[in-house]
């Protein structure tokens, strides 16, 4: 595997873990009617190019 294929695929581990862990927030904030949480956490998957 090259450099390019390391860093491309460290960049899709990273962002799908990203993914992960702004999902987990949401369910958390979702179990605490935390609509305020809910909303910036979306803003946040949008920001990263998750939603």
């Amino acid at each position: 595997m090259n450099i390019n294929q390391r860093k491309a695929e460290a960049a899709a581990n990273h962002k799908a873990n990203l993914s992960a862990s702004v999902k987990r927030r949401m369910e958390v904030a979702r179990a605490n009617n935390d609509t305020n949480l809910l909303n910036v956490l979306e803003q946040e998957m949008k920001q990263l190019g998750l939603a």
